[in-house]
This record gives C-alpha cells, structure tokens and sequence, in this order.
C-alpha cells in the first residue's frame, strides 16, 4: 500500500480512540436504565404485647458499625421516581400506641461511570411531615425518593442501618454503616465506589430498620428491611481500558499520526518518534457577574479582586451567602464556606471556594489531579472544575465540594481538639487517608537537607543596592558558597517564586543538581530582575537566632547547634505520597467526627514523616502552648512523653491542672503511635524524631505565631536533641 495510506490510517486510528475517551452510555442503555428501578421490599415483625413473637426473619446479633456522618445535599431537582404505596415495618409495641413518623427515603447514585473512575452513593432518610424538597449533591447525578413509615414504639431505641452491595465494585465502606434515628433529624449515609468492569453493571441499597429493647423493656432486638432498591449504572470503557488508559492511548495515536505524516513530508519515511509533553493546568479567564450579590457575614473584609474572582466562580448564580471563611495555612490564601442562589431563589449545595495566587493555586489543581483524585476516597474535599480568573488578574479561584450533615458546618481540626482533645479525631485522619497515601510506601534513602531544608528560613537575606558584586549561582549548593556578611552579590540562575511577593519581600529559588535542596535568598524588594545585586544582611542562622533571641533553654542544649550536621545526615526512611502541609486548618471535621482535607498546594511524594511532624508541631504551637503557659510545666510535661523510653518523671502540678496536661499528652501520644506505623524501621523512633526537630525549627519564622509558642517550638527541638 501507498505511504499516504498509512499516514491516514494512523490519523484515523488516533481520532477513534480520542472520541472514546469521552464516550458516554448509549441513550437507548440510559433509557433502559430508567425502565429498571426496581421495587422496594418490606419485611415486617409482629410481637404481641409482654410476649417475644418470631419475626419475619432470624435476629441479626452484629455489633453497630461505626457510625459516619454524612455530605449536606444541595437543592438540585432531579428526576423523582414514582413512590410506591408502603406498609410500616411492624416494630415491637407495648401497651401504648407507638408512635409512626413519616420519613422519605432519597437515594442519588451516577448511572454513568468511566471504568478506573470513583464516584459516590448516598442514601438519606429525612422527615417529611413539613414538607419535602427535592435534593441532589452532584448535578449529573439521578436521585429517587420513596416514603417509608417509621414506628416508634416505646421502651425501645431505634436506629436505622444503612447497606450498598454489588459485584464488580470497591465499596467503602464494605460494612454495614449504622446511625441513630433521632426524631425530625434526618440521616445519611455515603459510600465510594470504584467499578472493575464495564458495561452495565447493578448494586443493591437497602435500609433496615433496628429496634433496641432499653434497661427495663422485655424483649429482644429486631430488625426489618424498611427499603430496597436496584441500582442500575453503566460503566464506560474502551477495549477494557480505563479514561486514563484510553486518553493515553487516543494521545499516542495521534501524535504517531501527526508525526507520521510530517516526517513523510519532509524526509518521505513512514515513521518517526513521538514526543509528549506533560499536560499543564492554566486558569480559565472568566468574566466577573457584577450583577451577582456577595452577602457576607458581619467582618468580612473582601477586596475588589477577591469579589472579582467569587462572581466569575459563581458566575451563572444570582446571589452568594458566605457563611463562614477558614484560615489556609500560612500561604496568604482565603477559603470560604458558601451557598451559591440561583435566578429562581433555589439554594444549590453548600460548596467552598479557595482564592490564591495564581500560581500556587494552578499548582494545587495540578497536585489534586496527580496524587489525590483517583488515590484519596470521597470524603477528601473534591475540586470540581479547572481554577477560575479573571483577565489581567494575579490571583485565582478554585471551587472544593463541601461535606457536612444539613444545618451544621464544619469546624477545623485545631477548633474540634480545642473542644474536646480527643486522640481519636488524629486515628480518624489516618485510617480515612492513610492506606492510600502514607502507608503506600517505598524505601527511600536520601540527606536530610533534601526534604527538610524547605522547611527553615531562607539562607541569605540581600538588600537591593547598585553596585558590581561578585557572582552568586543558583546552581550551586549552599555548602559550596562562601559568603560573608556585607558582601554585594549579584545573583543569577534564580527563579523567582510565585506568590512570595505579598508579603514585602521575594523568595528567590536556585536550581541545584538532584539530591540538594534548593538556594533560597529572601530578596526585601517585590520585584527581581535579571542583573540586580544586592547586599547581604543576614544569614539562615542569624534570623533562627533572632527569632528565639532571650529564650532560657532551661539546662537543655542548644539546637540550633546541630543544626548544620544534622541536614548533612543521610537517612533511610520510605517514600509515600504526602499532604505537605498538613495543618490543623486544612483537616476538617463534620458531625459525628467525619474528616476530610482541603489545600492540596504542597502535596508531592516525599517523606510520610514530614506530615505527622508538622501537625504535631501544630499541635504545640497551637493547642499545648495557649494552655500551658508556664515553661518548667511545658518541660516537665516533655519529660514524660515516651521518647524512647519513659523517663520516670514526677507528674505535673498543680494537681487542677493535671486532666488538661494528661488529655494533650495523649493527642501526642496518639500522634506518635500514628507517625510510629510510617517508620521505615519501627524500632528506630529516631527517624520521626528528626523529622519533629526540623519541623519545630523550621515553623519558627511563621509571623502568626506569637513569642511564646516559638518558646515551646523551641524547648522542644532542644528536649529532642538529647535522642538525637
């Protein structure tokens, strides 16, 4: 056959697979679908009064799964299937009339799913009485609803259990979830799931109902299956493959094609190779709906950009309440809890919008879509779409689904263990996040600078000033320069680091070879340009001395001292998928203890340890220090800490404060008991103590802190250094 043939033929097979790639199900199939709803099943239980009657089926004797609270719907409307005429479950009675509240069963599932993707299932059970209004979380999915009479008979405490099965999926969570069924509040369960093969594919969702006999009450618990459905969903994919694998494939395709055909061209010859490049992630310029009503809560301060950027992210909407904002770490970014109003005054889901740099906040949807979308379950804050501009803007917009039970809002994880220090909010984070990041780990040898170094202050500080100075490379390694105070330098091979800029000063970043960490110099002026010197005024540890200048060490060593060695020190440790900021603001906790996380700007592989150090140096700074605010108590309550081995302190007084002493130091017991799992050798505590150490040290140039929480980072990394 003739070249041009091929050179088609290649195009051709290029453009099939592209257009797979975002092939959906058939409109007959979904049609189908439709007509499948199945019928929902009542199972009924009659006991006589004072007498144990048999019931429709044998008494299930498991233990109530732990009970997960659930997302806040929003008020799409969606398709409502026809309900089918119930009859209560028959509940134990006793001699008084129980009582029977009306509830509706709704249930919202995607019909459509890419083969390797991973979506959500909720069932809620919500009173009725006062009227109902239709609810949906996610605008492409379907939501059906039923009425489902709920008894309540007195002397027994009843709970409703919430159930999702199906074959060729990965359920989470694969037990049953059971909840309490308070009167007038409603209930809802979630599940995640992953399909593992395509077509078209069932599940099965079910609610039993449970009643409990109380400390008094003759009987005996019984359940009864108060609602049943089939769930009938197709699941896309190409030859088997997955969206990532068929795009890949569709990718390769036609760059062979293009390829093909400019090489035959040119030099007559039927192939050549291909190069692809990495796909980048711009903001979308938007423009801003100056018609758009911003109702913010009494305080709020919101700049001309910032207002900018909220009416291009909810551009199509009417109005905007912001109900609460939440601090984002130390970047300068505000995130806002928000209800967006449509044209008709219906209230969509509560969702939260983040505004950052530009570049940082390109640089988080980029880190979502490589480590935290397909690997992170659900419950992790979801970012909905690319992050949005506005023209000739430095900062961007991007919009997070939010989580939470309806008419109650999220609290901070620093908020949530200031109420209540409960270690298991910290096991909650790393059994939910944990086995898909942390504890997918590889052995990782590297110096200690490599990962740790980004954590202290810069090296050197330079004052713009005119002049001729000596040459300072990017490319080298901060051990390899000689640098004094006062010298004019003029740098070079420096990038300047987006973002730095709002806070009166540049970072400046070297491009050292592999395995060393970046040069930094701190430039006090919010412009760079190419041929600009400076002088130098301070070094890395002239600002740490500083920052702890007049601190009493109270008998222990000086850490800085060790400093230097210490990053030179080569460790074998692991390799995992890290948050890289795992702050006590970026953890947020729903009713009934549920997490989930949000700010994924600094998120990368690297050193599982890191996380854990910095949200226990969080939690000192934070939690420990505004509640223990004398020093020789701080200390003394270190000395207890099990590191290594107990040490055989005395315990704190005075006795009136010794219940708030003993309740942080088990958050920090819980919090070693965590970072302990994450040890590449789990006899060898020294890894995370290091990694802890670097961590104190490094959040002492933090501006939010005040002199005495730097004072209890610092008589920490002093206390460590006597294991290190």
């Amino acid at each position: 056959m003739s070249q041009r043939f091929w050179f088609l033929f290649a195009l051709v097979f290029g453009y099939i697979f592209l257009a797979a790639c975002s092939a959906g199900a058939p409109e007959d199939m979904a049609e189908t679908i439709i007509e499948k709803e199945g019928e929902s099943v009542i199972e009924t239980v009659e006991v006589d009064v004072g007498v144990e009657a048999p019931a429709a089926e044998e008494p299930v004797e498991e233990a109530p799964a732990e009970e997960e609270a659930q997302p806040m719907p929003s008020a799409t409307l969606a398709p409502q299937a026809t309900a089918v005429p119930t009859q209560a479950p028959v509940a134990p009675q006793l001699s008084t009339t129980p009582l029977v509240e009306t509830r509706l069963v709704e249930v919202e599932w995607p019909e459509n799913l890419h083969l390797g993707d991973s979506d959500v299932v909720r069932m809620a059970l919500i009173p009725s009485e006062k009227g109902y209004t239709l609810t949906t979380e996610f605008p492409d999915h379907s939501t059906i609803t039923q009425d489902v009479p709920v008894v309540r008979p007195e002397g027994y405490e009843l709970s409703a259990v919430g159930r999702l099965d199906g074959v060729g999926f990965k359920i989470s969570p694969a037990k049953d979830q059971v909840s309490s069924l308070p009167i007038d509040q409603p209930v809802i369960w979630h599940w995640s799931l992953m399909p593992e093969s395509p077509g078209l594919q069932r599940l099965t969702i079910s609610l039993l109902l449970r009643w409990e006999p109380l400390p008094g009450t003759k009987g005996i618990r019984r359940e009864a299956v108060a609602y049943s459905k089939g769930l009938d969903m197709y699941v896309n994919s190409f030859f088997g493959l997955t969206r990532g694998q068929t795009l890949t494939t569709a990718l390769v395709g036609l760059a062979l094609g293009a390829s093909l055909i400019l090489f035959g061209a040119v030099y007559g010859f039927p192939f050549w190779g291909q190069n692809r490049a990495s796909k980048e992630y711009d903001s979308q310029i938007r423009k801003p709906n100056q018609t758009l009503e911003i109702e913010a809560f009494s305080g709020l301060m919101l700049d001309e950009q910032d207002e900018n950027l909220l009416r291009s992210l909810f551009q199509p909407y009417r109005r905007l309440i912001i109900q609460q904002e939440f601090l984002s770490g130390y970047s300068g970014a505000r995130t806002f809890l928000l209800i967006p109003i449509r044209e008709d005054e219906r209230a969509d889901a509560p969702t939260i919008a983040k505004l950052g740099i530009k570049h940082e906040i390109e640089r988080e949807y980029s880190n979502y879509e490589a480590f935290v979308k397909r690997t992170l379950p659900p419950v992790t804050a979801r970012i909905q779409a690319a992050p949005i501009t506005t023209k000739n803007g430095g900062k961007a917009a991007l919009q997070y689904t939010f989580i939470g039970h309806p008419g109650t809002r999220p609290v901070s994880l620093r908020q949530a263990l200031m109420d209540n220090p409960n270690p298991k909010l910290l096991q909650q984070v790393f059994e939910t996040f944990g086995p898909n990041w942390w504890m997918q780990r590889r052995p990782w040898a590297f110096r200690l600078a490599q990962e740790y170094d980004r954590l202290l202050p810069p090296h050197w500080t330079l004052e713009p000033e005119s002049g001729k100075g000596k040459g300072l490379d990017g490319r080298l390694p901060f051990t390899a320069l000689i640098i004094a105070i006062g010298d004019l330098v003029a740098p070079r091979n420096f990038r300047h680091v987006p973002g730095s800029g709002h806070q009166g000063y540049l970072t400046l970043s070297g491009q050292p070879n592999p395995g060393q960490p970046n040069l930094r110099l701190r430039w006090l002026r919010e412009d760079f340009r190419s041929g600009d010197t400076g002088r130098v005024q301070a070094s890395r540890m002239d600002l740490l001395r500083a920052y702890t200048a007049g601190f009493d060490l109270l008998g222990l060593p000086d850490p800085l001292e060790r400093l230097s060695d210490l990053l030179d020190e080569t460790l074998h440790g692991t390799r995992s998928i890290i948050h890289g900021d795992l702050n006590l603001e970026n953890i947020l906790i729903g009713p009934g203890g549920m997490v989930w996380m949000i700010d994924f700007a600094t998120t990368r592989e690297g050193h599982p340890l890191m996380d854990f150090a910095h949200l226990e140096a969080e939690v000192i700074a934070h939690l420990i220090a505004p509640q223990v605010r004398d020093a020789n108590r701080y200390v003394s309550m270190l000395a207890v800490q099990e590191i290594g081995e107990k040490s055989g302190a005395p315990k704190i007084e005075p006795p009136d404060q010794q219940s708030v002493i003993e309740s942080l130091q088990s958050l920090l017991d819980s919090l070693h008991e965590i970072a302990f799992k994450c040890l590449a050798n789990p006899s060898q505590p020294r890894e995370y103590w290091l990694a802890l150490y670097m961590s104190c040290l490094g959040a002492l140039k933090y501006r939010n802190l005040d002199e005495y929480q730097k004072y209890t980072l610092y008589l920490t990394a002093a206390h460590l250094c006597q294991y290190l």
